[in-house]
């Protein structure tokens, strides 16, 4: 067992609060089956400096990215990271402490450390291989995750991480 003793000077300093912020470029709301569409991703850290910036594009009306979801080109420090369903990742932006089983797949780009001001993009191309709605929700979480500032958006939908995410829709005709 081991037991720290913190000074009060230390309790009592401010910690700092990277905020994150995204936004995207959809390049067709309606393609048809057969055809790609482009969805460009820049990311920025808003805040205080961060250990870690997170940009996770998930993708809830497919099984597997594979011949359908392509990134393109990048920036950011860490190659991206691709999640299948029933992978084990966080849930509540917990941190890793909270886990649920991946209920479909996504791919996270991360930035390790992030600077404040600091900004990234990702770009993919996508081809979807059946008609009706693609989905994709997009979102972006700093660690350390302080308080509701840690991640973006703030509110809106759900996914099936407990995280809010913006919900993209591009639809596939015959």
């Amino acid at each position: 067992m081991t037991v720290f003793i913190l000074p009060n000077e230390f309790l009592s300093k401010e910690q700092f609060v990277p905020i994150p912020y995204l936004e995207a470029e959809i390049s067709n709301s309606e393609i048809f089956l057969g055809e790609s569409f482009r969805l460009n991703v820049f990311s920025e850290n808003r805040g205080d400096y961060g250990d870690i910036h997170i940009v996770s594009a998930a993708f809830p009306t497919i099984s597997d990215t594979e011949d359908i979801v392509e990134v393109v080109s990048y920036d950011f420090s860490h190659t991206p990271h691709y999640v299948r369903i029933g992978d084990e990742i966080g849930a509540k932006y917990s941190g890793g402490v909270e886990k649920i089983t991946a209920q479909y797949p996504s791919i996270e780009s991360m930035n390790r450390p992030i600077p404040s001001g600091s900004s990234n993009h990702v770009d993919f191309l996508i081809t979807p291989d059946e008609v009706g709605p693609f989905l994709v929700y997009l979102k972006s979480i700093d660690i350390p995750h302080t308080d509701e500032k840690s991640h973006f958006p703030r509110s809106g939908q759900l996914d099936h991480q407990d995280e809010y995410v913006l919900v993209y829709q591009v639809n596939v005709n015959p």
